[in-house]
């Protein structure tokens, strides 16, 4: 597959700034360069065939472009994959993204193995951590979750690596679809997964856990579906994440006009994650 890299200057102030516009348009094909002496850059990669342009407009709009020029896939995921390191995801749980090599990591922490790719982050942004966060808080032997807008499926591996009994992971993205079936075999777990547009594919299953790391927009389409109470057993409890602090007060009020109580916030740089629980 061929792709345009563009390499632009990221000062530190817009570091953030960059990676929540990524997040809200849901880009993944980028990475951030942070060498040990001179300017950090950012790295984007535009599939010739489905050219984001509002991506590089944004980015030209606010970043001083450095190069652009054509690369394979492979080309561009080999130095970003052999950067990568081990690291404490959340407390205890550990990410190991290159799982071919032997790692030195601290005794009795839960591992999960992943293959970085194009459309598949590693889960270091804010929203899949502060998510993970609220699971830890709920998850239990014998849990059936879903869990929705996948990605990386490192949710879904939480909950099955605390006892969860039944996982669904789904994802509208059939590219997410298939690289999260290769990590669940990666890490030997028994988690379905299936591409669906939210609920839509989800017929009859019940569940005690649904999780929803998605955009704002797509949280208030999800609050909006009247399968979503049916398909919440009660007491069950709901975790939205991906809600940035700008539009905080408009996903509590959605939720005001539903069945949940707010059992539980988590916030980092910027973003907010919320642990429901279903009213009786």
């Amino acid at each position: 597959m061929e792709f345009l890299e563009y390499i632009f200057v990221l000062p530190m102030h817009m570091e953030e700034s960059i990676e929540t516009f990524f997040s809200l348009n849901d880009f993944k094909n980028y990475y951030i360069d942070k060498p040990t002496k001179g300017q950090n850059v950012i790295k984007v990669y535009i599939n010739k065939k489905n050219p984001e342009t509002h991506v590089i407009d944004f980015l030209k709009d606010n970043l001083e472009l450095l190069s652009k020029k054509d690369i394979t896939e492979d080309d561009w995921l080999k130095p970003w994959r052999d950067s990568l390191k081990p690291f404490e995801f959340i407390k205890n749980i550990w990410i190991i993204p290159d799982p071919d090599k032997e790692h030195d990591l601290p005794d009795n922490v839960k591992i999960i193995k992943i293959i970085p790719g194009t459309a598949f982050g590693t889960g270091l942004h804010p929203t899949t951590k502060l998510a993970a966060k609220n699971l830890m808080k709920v998850v239990d032997n014998g849990s059936d979750v879903l869990d929705i807008g996948t990605g990386t499926g490192i949710l879904s591996i939480i909950s099955k690596l605390h006892g969860a009994d039944k996982v669904l992971a789904i994802d509208y993205d059939i590219l997410a679809v298939e690289k999260a079936k290769e990590t669940f075999e990666l890490n030997g777990l028994n988690i379905s997964v299936k591409q669906s547009d939210l609920l839509y594919k989800i017929e009859k299953e019940k569940f005690d856990i649904i999780i929803a790391n998605i955009v704002v927009p797509i949280l208030i389409r999800l609050l909006n579906d009247e399968k979503l109470d049916e398909i919440l057993n009660e007491n069950g409890y709901l975790i939205l994440s991906g809600i940035n602090k700008e539009r905080e007060k408009e996903i509590i009020n959605k939720i005001f006009e539903k069945e949940y109580n707010i059992i539980s916030r988590e916030e980092d740089s910027g973003w907010i994650s919320l642990l429901l629980q279903k009213r009786i």
